[in-house]
């Protein structure tokens, strides 16, 4: 193999594929990226077996070739020089890495090894990437991080009305559910993305310029790039819960606060929180009390101002679980919708209707 490409074009596809590039200690060859050298360009790809990734470069091939190469060695490699262009020569078990200049030897992992990354043979439809992306990443951190139930560690995609779709995630105690428009596109079936996957598929939306299509079978989703990037992740198999039974029906409490008020005194409590991260909400008519207690610390009170509809109570809960939501809040207030002691929390910003938050209260 001999081929000369250039050295910007190959680090931009690189950091693009090898994230995906994994240690594997019966499977050494997943730490490596795979680099197919054809007649006028170099093919690029990585798997982890959960993910497979592809992204190809122009290039001058005097011969082609296949090797795998440790993805992280030839990533680093690549950014250090500075030269505008670079040859990549396989010579024996060796890739030599060169440039005006520079030469660096680097061993090789036998490809016969290397897993296929799945090709979907339908056409797709083409998707508003960005939105896809944002989809993922606001729900994604409600997902679990447990492997024992594979489908709370999941996105959950659905078409629930037309020209849109619907992206939850829950671990049981709190859920997200985010709905982001999507021209045209057809969903027949809900699907399930493992939640590290998705994130990966929306970095790759994120980096890609262009159009993109969704590919979708039984086991597998993909994205097509217009440049040739092509990315596909499993699918989780089962049932996502039947969340929106436990989504409350009626509120005793409504009460409306400012965002930035509320994360402040959050920053406050999280200096007092004991060992269950508890936070209390004293809900009032024209204030929220938000109180943390630790026997090592102290305990602080920190009043925030608020218009409340409805009965007054009082609530405790993870306040991880309160924070982490409102960074995906776009609106400057936050209402909160109570169904009662014991009863889910509902979050959502002042205007914005297409996201929800649920989160269960501590029982102490």
């Amino acid at each position: 193999m001999y081929t000369t490409l250039k050295r910007e074009l190959l680090t931009e596809k690189l950091e693009l594929v090898g994230r995906v590039s994994t240690k594997h200690v019966t499977l050494p060859v997943l730490q490596c990226v795979l680099i197919e050298a054809k007649e006028n360009e170099v093919i690029l790809k990585a798997t982890n077996l959960e993910i497979g990734i592809e992204a190809s470069c122009s290039a001058t091939t005097e011969e082609v070739g296949t090797v795998a190469v440790p993805a992280q060695v030839l990533i680093q490699t690549i950014q250090y020089m500075k030269q505008p262009e670079v040859s990549l020569k396989l010579e024996g078990e060796v890739l030599v890495v060169e440039g005006n200049g520079s030469e660096t030897s680097i061993n090789t992992i036998p490809h016969d090894e290397f897993p296929g990354v799945p090709r979907l043979q339908n056409e797709g439809q083409a998707i508003q990437k960005n939105l896809f992306a944002l989809g993922i990443k606001t729900v994604s951190f409600a997902a679990s991080q447990s492997s024992i139930k594979p489908e709370l560690g999941s996105v959950y995609i659905s078409q629930q009305k037309e020209h849109s779709l619907t992206f939850v995630a829950t671990d049981s105690f709190r859920l997200m559910e985010k709905t982001v428009a999507q021209k045209s596109l057809v969903l027949d079936e809900a699907i399930m993305i493992p939640q590290k996957n998705a994130l990966e598929l929306a970095r790759v939306c994120d980096m890609e310029e262009g159009e993109a299509r969704l590919l979708v079978n039984e086991n597998q989703c993909a994205l097509q790039f217009a440049d040739g990037v092509y990315i596909t992740s499993r699918l989780t198999s089962g049932s996502f819960p039947d969340y929106k039974q436990i989504i409350p029906k009626e509120y005793s409490t409504h009460t409306t606060l400012l965002k930035n008020d509320l994360q402040g005194a959050f920053k406050k409590t999280n200096i007092f929180l004991n060992k269950f991260l508890q936070v209390t909400l004293d809900v009032q008519s024209q204030a929220v009390a938000v109180s943390a207690s630790s026997g090592e610390v102290g305990a602080t009170t920190e009043s925030v101002k608020a218009q409340t509809e409805g009965e007054e109570l009082r609530l405790s809960f993870n306040q991880r679980y309160l924070t982490d939501p409102l960074s995906h809040m776009s609106d400057e207030s936050v209402v909160m919708h109570f169904a009662g002691v014991g009863r889910p929390l509902v979050m959502n910003g002042v205007s914005d209707t297409t996201l929800r938050y649920l989160v269960m209260p501590m029982n102490k």
